[in-house]
């Protein structure tokens, strides 16, 4: 794709760590290779980026946004979102951040979304789903297994990748149990005029690379 044509991403990492781009070297190799991206690590860059940018969309890769000093970056973040922008929360934000923060994040949003179960099991694409503007249900892949950290509370138009199912609970050391049909692994809203979803995947699944280069707009 020419330079020129290609989406801006900005790659929101105010918790950055070293080890993130190896981790998640599949789907950073095919971010660079689909849009014009940006890495904001700090506060202040992350502000004055915004001072000056619009971007296509906003990927959170970690818990920095959710920590007390970097609240000026959230209000931004809130007031992109509002005002047309589209967000993907994931990766290593599902890792590191706690409990109480995870829900107030959603909350700053005007979500009702809670923390739901952590589990491996098998997923597929909720049909009913409402998916950001110009994003194709044909472009999300087929039923596949991942470990994730549910969301629940949300709507059913919200859930984009809901339990297969009977789905059961998938461990090597726990029995397998029934997974809650209620909660969601990868999940949509629309507030004010833009779009924000989560992705719940723990690691790092191609299925789950796929649904953030598509939630994205690649």
């Amino acid at each position: 794709m020419d330079s020129a044509n290609r989406p801006e991403i900005l790659l929101l990492s105010l918790a950055f760590r070293s080890f993130f781009d190896e981790a998640h070297s599949s789907l950073i190799d095919s971010l660079y290779g689909s849009a014009l991206v940006k890495r904001a690590k700090t506060a202040s860059g992350a502000v004055k980026y915004f001072e000056a940018n619009n971007p296509g969309c906003i990927l959170v890769t970690d818990e920095g946004l959710t920590k007390t000093e970097n609240r000026a970056v959230l209000d931004k973040v809130v007031a992109y979102v509002r005002n047309g922008g589209l967000v993907v929360v994931g990766l290593h934000f599902t890792n590191f951040t706690n409990m109480d923060a995870f829900d107030q994040f959603f909350e700053t949003l005007g979500l009702p979304w809670r923390r739901g179960d952590y589990q491996r099991s098998d997923f597929r694409l909720n049909p009913s789903c409402s998916l950001p503007t110009g994003v194709a249900s044909s472009s999300l892949p087929a039923p596949y297994s991942m470990k994730v950290l549910h969301i629940k509370n949300a709507q059913p138009h919200e859930k984009i990748f809901i339990p297969v199912a009977d789905a059961m609970s998938q461990s090597h050391v726990f029995a397998p149990e029934y997974v809650d049909q209620a909660q969601a692994a990868v999940v949509g809203a629309r507030i004010g005029n833009g779009y924000l979803a989560y992705v719940g995947d723990v690691n790092s699944e191609k299925g789950s690379d796929n649904i953030i280069l598509s939630l994205c707009g690649l």
